[in-house]
């Protein structure tokens, strides 16, 4: 049976983040400027890096000096959380509570609904817990006291920081305009939209501050943390789909703001789940060196927590490596996700996230963009058997596809690919509309395509889009 990560090595982490990095123990020492036995002390916790050295330590391997120094501290039990404004919460943290079921909710149904039916309330859950964090500022005496009867009475103000793209170049039908807490971006329909959410005044628009007061207790602090990280976490989802994935700008800024409330809170599985959603957008969005990035700085963040999402961040990064071409970069990782999901124990915080479906279908992926069809094929066929009907399951049947055409099977092409069309529109999936419209160019273009056949997986992508 697998060992629990906390009763091995002290500084398994920094092991976990050298290999990340992709560095081997040699490589790792050359970069660092010692001598191999040096770093076989520091991982095994003999001996502890001199504070003159760390700076080099930590651009060897890619991370912050903060984290760095995570990474060699040993794993000290967390403090409970101050509770705070006992008697006088007014039901705050039940309506905390009351966001993050309806973000869950929202989530739930994000697999079978399309993205712009979702996003309007996906930002007012958003908009109500900047609320929250209002009141909690104003009570803390460190801010202006914001009850509930005078939020409608506050000026405008951009939750979200940077202006962020129109509606027209995010959601279809949605006119650009201005006076909405997350910025013109989700269009005019969210302004009235989130004054009901919020209790507001019909024509009134929130402004919130958004960093909580010095004095805000560490409960109430964990809490919104959390919560707007989860909110922001769902935005940031809904508006790359809703962009078809084309404009990274608005997702990239909510992805990262949910890393960093979620890191803000300590909970590490929400900080890497944002953080690899942020790499997505590069590895699908057309900056895979930037996606790698932001998968190995997952890695490193999982290192010392789980190793399910160690190995999960582990094979993304392999397959940024596959999108780069760097076929060498891209097995090293697949060995160490495979080594790190063989290690997975049962007190791991996130066991169920990298299950061997995962590791198929993110394999198989990298294996088809470095041109191995074959064992492309072989993966993807094992992993479409273990996935219900859905959008990862489309994107499945896609790739597949993709990797029989490699082989020139057309015939099993062609079954595959209007399968995954099907499911794409029963989802809305664009994702995998994009993954299905690739290998509809490539079944045109293939010698042995019958060119009724290939016109008629023309037509169905084309009626797909128009709808």
């Amino acid at each position: 049976m697998a060992k629990s990560r906390h009763s091995r090595l002290r500084r398994a982490g920094l092991a976990r983040a050298r290999e990340a990095a992709g560095l081997t123990q040699e490589a790792f020492a050359t970069r660092a400027g010692v001598e191999v036995s040096t770093v076989v002390r520091w991982e095994s916790g003999c001996t502890t890096p001199l504070p003159g050295r760390r700076p080099q330590i930590a651009r060897a391997l890619g991370v912050g000096l903060q984290d760095l120094e995570r990474l060699l501290t040993p794993e000290v039990p967390q403090q409970p959380y101050a509770t705070g404004w006992e008697g006088a919460d007014d039901g705050r943290l039940a309506a905390i509570a009351g966001v993050r079921e309806e973000v869950a909710k929202l989530t739930a149904e994000y697999d079978a609904r399309p993205a712009t039916g979702l996003v309007i309330q996906a930002a007012g859950l958003l908009g109500r817990v900047e609320a929250l964090r209002a009141g909690a500022n104003g009570t803390s005496g460190d801010a202006r006291t914001l009850d509930p009867p005078r939020l409608s009475q506050l000026s405008v103000t951009g939750a979200a920081g940077a202006p962020l793209p129109t509606a027209s170049d995010t959601a279809p039908g949605l006119a650009p305009a201005a006076g909405t807490a997350l910025g013109p971006a989700l269009g005019p329909a969210l302004g009235p939209a989130l004054g009901p959410a919020l209790g507001l005044a019909p024509g009134s628009a929130p402004g919130f501050a958004l960093s909580p007061a010095p004095g805000t207790p560490m409960r109430w602090r964990r809490d919104l943390d959390v919560a707007e990280a989860e909110a922001a976490l769902l935005v940031g989802r809904l508006l790359w789909d809703a962009a078809g994935r084309r404009d990274s700008a608005a997702a990239q800024e909510f992805f990262d703001r949910a890393a960093r409330r979620a890191g803000q809170a300590g909970d590490s599985v929400l900080h890497v789940t944002a953080t690899l959603r942020s790499g997505f957008v590069g590895l699908y969005g057309g900056d895979p060196r930037s996606g790698v990035r932001k998968c190995v700085q997952a890695a490193v963040i999982a290192a010392p927590v789980s190793e399910a999402l160690f190995a999960l961040a582990r094979l993304h990064a392999a397959e940024g490596h596959a999108l780069l071409g760097h076929a060498a970069e891209c097995d090293r990782a697949l060995t160490t996700a495979r080594g790190a999901m063989a290690a997975i124990s049962p007190d791991d915080p996130a066991p169920g996230v990298c299950p061997p479906r995962a590791y198929q279908r993110l394999s198989g992926s990298a294996h088809l963009a470095l041109g191995r069809h074959g064992e492309a094929r072989v993966a993807l066929t094992e992993a479409a058997i273990r996935y219900e009907p859905g959008k990862v399951l489309a994107v499945v049947l896609g790739h597949l596809a993709l990797a029989c055409l490699g082989e020139g099977d057309t015939e099993a092409a062609l079954r595959h690919v209007r399968t995954a069309i099907e499911m794409a529109e029963a989802t809305w999936s664009v994702g995998a509309l994009a993954v299905a419209c690739r290998a509809g160019r490539e079944i045109v273009r293939a010698p042995g395509a019958r060119r009724s056949e290939a016109m008629e997986v023309v037509d169905q992508l084309l009626a797909v889009l128009a709808a």
